[in-house]
């Protein structure tokens, strides 16, 4: 109920209150002048009272007056005025008002359009009620969803790594790598695949001390996320079926070992006579238009590498005894060692210049502080 209603209910109660005190006051009155043979003199005062019914006032006709401390004003005018009906019932000899009914049919009809709105406000708390039930079921299975998934990677880290490392570092220094995790909270064994078919020449290239950081890095955030674990793997080309790089961790540090077959061999080789066994005149003019093929002799098990340049001095004799023993020569056989050690730098290198008879023309080696040193010979 709001609070208009309100006002006019309490407004309504007053009035009947007041047509109660109104009709005894009639009854008692008229009774008494019954009862005194039908007329009786009263002293009445009249004060110019006047008559306001929800804030308008009324007409004063008859004028209201006081008898015996008590107003007495028209009871039509008052009825009226409130919405009631007033007429003479002769055959009672009383006065009847009927407002009564006006009044509950619009507190009915209030009630009625309240216990509508209460009707519509409990549907919508149902339907909230119901959607948070929904929500309330949601919520657990998302938990739920959330709890087995975290149990999974718990149960499987060599899972999780290999997810990771996929996402992060499968792609490298230009070379898409393949990675492989085996293992459980102890023991995680790495296994990185690449396919020198389409990286050979990108990774024959590649300084081992940028392939130690990269694996250092991936080692950094193991130990970060798995502290238990013994970490270890390689590094596999999955086209000649080669174990490339062997790494272990090792303490705090990872110790990483390369490893080289005949064919790294083989791919050293070519390189060696694509950069440094044509277009020598870029060292001096006085090579001329000599070439030379360079040869490559490795032990794995020992780590020693053998160089073999081959001048053929039957067509570039002039060009070899202008250039043997110069600055020139020595600079163009220190780039070919340097090359080789960049690649091995674990390896001992040593090497001769040989003619096309097979005649060694001059030696070299490298001693303990990475220089090379020269043997030039003449015998041949």
């Amino acid at each position: 109920m709001n609070i208009s209603s309100v006002e006019v209910f309490i407004m309504r109660r007053k009035f009947y209150v007041l047509l109660a005190v109104i009709i005894s006051g009639a009854l008692i009155f008229s009774s008494a002048a019954q009862g005194f043979g039908g007329t009786k003199n009263i002293k009445a005062f009249f004060n110019n009272i006047k008559i306001f019914v929800d804030g308008k006032q009324q007409a004063g006709t008859p004028e209201p007056f006081i008898y015996d401390n008590t107003t007495y004003v028209p009871i039509r005018l008052v009825s009226t005025a409130l919405g009631a009906k007033v007429y003479w019932d002769a055959k009672q000899n009383a006065v009847v008002i009927s407002g009564k009914g006006q009044v509950n049919q619009a507190l009915e009809q209030e009630i009625a359009s309240l216990k509508s709105q209460l009707e519509q406000k409990d549907a919508e708390l149902v339907q909230l009620r119901q959607q948070n039930a929904y929500m309330g079921i949601r919520i657990g299975e998302l938990e739920s969803s959330i709890k087995k998934l975290e149990e999974e990677k718990k149960k499987d880290p060599a899972k999780e790594l290999e997810d990771y490392l996929n996402d992060e570092y499968s792609r490298w220094n230009r070379m898409d790598f393949d990675f492989d995790v085996d293992g459980d909270e102890d023991d995680l064994e790495v296994t990185i695949g690449i396919d020198l078919s389409d990286y050979r020449s990108r990774w024959n290239s590649t300084d081992k001390d940028d392939i130690e950081d990269w694996l250092g890095d991936i080692y950094d955030y193991v130990q970060d996320e798995y502290l238990d674990a013994d970490f270890f793997g390689t590094i596999e080309d999955t086209y000649g079926d080669e174990t490339l790089v062997e790494f272990e961790a090792s303490g705090s540090k990872l110790k990483v070992d390369f490893k080289y077959s005949a064919e790294a061999f083989d791919d050293l080789e070519d390189d060696l006579n694509d950069m440094y066994g044509e277009n020598l005149d870029d060292y001096s003019s006085r090579f001329g238009d000599m070439t030379a093929d360079i040869s490559v002799d490795g032990d794995e098990d020992d780590e020693e590498i053998f160089i073999t340049i081959t001048v053929d001095t039957s067509d570039y004799g002039d060009e070899w005894d202008d250039v043997k023993e110069t600055d020139d020569a020595e600079e163009w056989i220190e780039d070919i060692v340097n090359y080789v050690l960049d690649r091995f730098e674990d390896y001992d290198v040593s090497g001769e210049v040989v003619n096309q008879n097979d005649d060694t023309m001059a030696s070299f080696d490298v001693d303990s502080s990475g220089k090379v040193i020269f043997d030039w010979d003449y015998s041949y």
